[in-house]
């Protein structure tokens, strides 16, 4: 059996011992760890195609990047 599968039955033998108000309380839990996972899934944006029109260049990119996190690499050799 896959573990997944024996993480099932475990599961399912210790909700068998709860009562109506326990199981309740694991379904209400269940549901917001599946509403977290939805809105989580939601965050992701793409940016394939918005940015199409525009010219990038990498280099400045990197040069941006660098700028931007000089003052971390200051911080960690001044302590």
């Amino acid at each position: 059996m896959k573990k997944s599968a024996l993480q099932k039955h475990e599961i399912y033998n210790k909700l068998s011992e709860l009562d109506e108000e326990e199981l309740g309380s694991i379904a209400e839990y269940i549901d917001s760890l599946r509403q977290k996972k939805h809105v989580e899934e939601k965050k992701i944006i793409k940016l394939e195609g918005i940015l199409k029109e525009y010219h990038i260049d990498l280099a400045d990119l990197k040069k941006l990047k660098k700028e931007t996190w000089k003052h971390v690499d200051k911080e960690s050799v001044g302590g």
